[in-house]
């Protein structure tokens, strides 16, 4: 359940801070360490945003936090142990290779078990939902190791070539896929890694995790909107690329490089609006279940007022 909808209390940002010391300490070497790739990858950039809209999260959850109990769990020990492990192991490998985006992994897990240890020490398992998730959330920023990424895209790049490719011959354009090339009668437009729609894949989910965080009270209906904005993420790209495509066929595929860079605008537009639209969506479903789930109740203690006492 998200901080609207409980309780809230005036927050102490002092003692807050002092009791979540190791989280920041563990956060920010992560953020550090990240922050090559966000200002070196222009496709990464957006990790400053998360840094942002992480601090966001956790002053909107600060206030309904539950009662500080500063109590020592198995799991807590366990987690404090395991992430103490993986941070040492990082700095070793860091010193003896550098910086990658699968030795970030290491970083990343054992910087998230020191935040989890943290807080089930400080609030208890119940925090995990509301403040684990603010701190969890700058996951989303970090690189993919190289492997992962590229098994991502290539079976981006391939599907929606393949759909390209149908398209194409049922609206009558000869077209032939030779892995994610589309061949025409004039040239060849390739389905390249920005045209994979990985970017757009990976806004979208950011997206959708923040507002569905934000807006809805259960995880059902925030992986609803996930689920939403991950259709809307591939039926954009889709679109995109099967423009290019149409675009070379009818004028050659010189003229793809003149529309590309708009195309690309044009499926970031619409996958904003789009994740806007499907949260209204389901914003509107959860209130709808809501008051059927309200007027049953009420039929039903209607029902038990109506009979005859024994």
């Amino acid at each position: 359940m998200s901080a609207p909808n409980t309780p809230s209390r005036p927050v102490d940002w002092v003692s807050l801070a002092k009791v979540l010391l190791p989280s920041w300490v563990a956060v920010g070497w992560l953020a550090w360490q990240a922050s090559w790739y966000w200002s070196h990858k222009p496709e990464m950039s957006f990790g400053w945003i998360v840094v942002i809209l992480c601090g966001f999260l956790i002053t909107e959850v600060a206030p309904s936090l539950p009662p500080l109990r500063l109590k020592w769990s198995l799991p807590a020990v366990v987690l404090s142990v395991l992430g103490l492990a993986a941070l040492i192991l990082f700095q070793l490998y860091q010193a003896a290779f550098g910086t990658m985006p699968a030795s970030l992994m290491a970083l990343a897990f054992g910087s998230m078990a020191i935040v989890t240890a943290n807080i089930l020490h400080a609030y208890g398992p119940s925090a995990l939902g509301t403040l684990g998730f603010a701190f969890y959330f700058l996951l989303i920023a970090l690189p993919l190791p190289s492997f992962i990424q590229g098994l991502v895209i290539s079976n981006l790049q391939n599907f929606v070539a393949a759909i390209d490719e149908e398209l194409l011959n049922l609206i009558g354009i000869p077209a032939r896929r030779v892995g994610s090339i589309i061949e025409l009668s004039t040239g060849k437009v390739g389905v390249d890694d920005a045209c994979s729609g990985f970017r757009s894949l990976q806004s979208s989910i950011m997206a959708a995790l923040f507002i569905g965080f934000l807006i809805f009270r259960s995880w059902g209906w925030r992986i609803a909107l996930g689920l939403l904005a991950v259709a809307l993420a591939i039926l954009g790209n889709l679109g995109r690329t099967f423009y290019l495509c149409y675009q070379g066929a009818a004028n050659g595929t010189e003229s793809v490089r003149g529309v590309h860079d708009a195309a690309g605008w044009s499926v970031m537009l619409f996958t904003a609006v789009g994740v806007g639209l499907a949260a209204w969506l389901v914003l509107k479903l959860q209130k709808f279940q809501t008051s059927l789930a309200t007027e049953a109740a009420k039929e039903e203690l209607n029902d038990l007022s109506e009979r005859p006492k024994s």
